[in-house]
């Protein structure tokens, strides 16, 4: 399926499992779900990667009935296989089902009384699914529950659940390559090494890792715009959109676990989907190369500049259990040569801010937003292709695009950024359904760039 429909499929499903919307009878069954718990009262749930809220495994009907409708997104969603004992309920246009594995559940019980489930060889890890565990219904925030009156009628219905069996393990190396598990050593050596040292040093190391975070790009670009106009600001999305598809795609071509998937004990901060390569080292290197070469230009870049906080995000990540030696130095050659390619993009002749080069990228990166089911890929997508579209509509109107648009640029596109940032936000809290957040994100990306390439420039001269 494509990423529309599978979200569709989502938002159909438990739309009609919220008990808000029972009052309506369809006699077409369009979704199916599973209820699948343990001995303990814990419940088998998964948390989306577009709104990070939780909710049960479940999904569309599509050719098949709804039972099979209901293993086949419970297995997508967790990797767990499972069997339809009874109908529990039936809402709307949506049923949720009794369901047992049909093997014991590998789990790594928590010490708050919830577990952690080996899901990562799930179809759907990483692309809809960001992680599965068991939980009791008690310990769940509401705020992070997807349909709150969903998480309320649990405890009723597991008076009558059948229990799945479960089997508990203080690590799950015996589920991955030999050389992961070598390679997790190496961060269980480095953790062990740091944690002997004053905390200074692991402080330094978990402060830094915010220096390697994504949202660095957005925030350089008021910077940008500021200090060398259309033309600077092109060249940091040329960054940000090569990076974000690289990393992307490469975590989802390797599928590699990361380091606290295998020996959960190394976790020490949060993190969600595949290991290689390290997006936080490879955004580091990016950012923190793009703000050398711009002090290098204006006679001020100091090499330092650049490697000190990327080694420390490298360094940071390794330490933190979420990704190997071998990810971070993946991310740091991405990142690396992204930099030098957007650098000599800048240099020849204003290739970065070609439309054809950016409606390119747009229509390179469509077919992964299809094929993907992954939402990262269409928010590229939105983005290039209109950047494409406006330079070309505004390049006999920007004649200097790369003058500098001082003060006003850097007011007009901060204000840009944060307008697109709330919108996205706004949805993302008031809403449940993956189809409207999907909706919100796609535009407000693809805002962002008319903003960036027409509406700041024309308002700052």
């Amino acid at each position: 399926m494509t990423m529309t429909r599978k979200l569709l499929t989502f938002f159909l499903c438990f739309f009609a499992l919220s008990p808000a919307f029972a009052t309506e009878q369809p006699e077409t069954i369009r979704g199916a779900a599973c209820l699948v718990s343990d001995d303990q009262g814990r419940v088998l749930v998964t948390r989306d990667i577009l709104n990070n809220r939780i909710s049960i495994p479940g999904g569309f009907v599509d050719s098949d009935n709804p039972a099979d409708a209901a293993i086949r997104e419970t297995l997508e969603e967790t990797g767990i296989a499972v069997e339809v004992v009874k109908e529990f309920a039936r809402l709307d246009r949506a049923v949720l089902f009794d369901c047992r594995a049909l093997s014991p559940i590998a789990i790594h019980n928590q010490e708050d009384g919830n577990a952690m489930v080996a899901s990562w060889q799930a179809e759907h890890f990483g692309r809809e699914v960001r992680n599965v565990a068991m939980m009791t219904p008690s310990s769940v925030d509401i705020k992070e529950v997807r349909f709150p009156n969903q998480v309320r009628m649990i405890p009723t219905w597991l008076e009558t659940a059948t229990p799945s069996e479960t089997t508990h393990f203080d690590d799950f190396s015996h589920m991955s390559a030999e050389f992961n598990v070598w390679n997790a050593s190496i961060n269980q050596a480095f953790q062990d090494a740091i944690k002997a040292m004053p905390s200074i040093f692991g402080g330094l190391l978990t402060a830094s890792s915010a220096m390697g975070s994504g949202i660095l790009f957005f925030l350089l670009i008021p910077i940008a715009t500021a200090s060398g106009g259309v033309k600077r600001v092109s060249q940091l999305m040329f960054t940000t959109v090569a990076v974000t598809l690289i990393v992307s795609f490469a975590k989802l071509h390797f599928a590699v676990p990361r380091p606290f998937y295998l020996f959960p004990d190394l976790q020490l901060t949060g993190a969600s989907g595949f290991a290689f390569p390290s997006g936080h080292t490879a955004t580091a290197f990016a950012v923190w190369g793009l703000v050398y070469l711009w002090l290098k230009q204006a006679g001020k870049g100091y090499l330092a500049i650049w490697l000190i906080p990327s080694v420390l995000v490298a360094l940071s990540r390794v330490y933190l259990g979420v990704h190997y030696i071998t990810d971070v130095l993946a991310g740091a050659v991405i990142g690396t040569l992204v930099v030098s390619i957007s650098h000599a993009l800048t240099q020849r002749q204003s290739k970065v801010v070609s439309p054809v080069l950016w409606a390119l990228i747009g229509i390179v990166t469509l077919p992964l937003a299809a094929a993907q089911i992954q939402p990262t890929f269409l928010y590229c997508a939105a983005f290039s292709l209109t950047f494409a579209v406006m330079l070309h509509l505004t390049k006999k109107q920007i004649p200097a695009i790369d003058s500098p648009l001082g003060k006003k640029g850097f007011i007009w596109s901060l204000l840009s950024v944060a307008g697109v940032a709330g919108l996205i936000g706004g949805v993302g809290q008031v809403s449940n359904s993956s189809i409207e957040i999907l909706a919100a994100t796609t535009l407000g990306f693809a805002l962002l760039a008319l903003l960036l390439s027409w509406l700041a420039p024309k308002l700052s001269r």
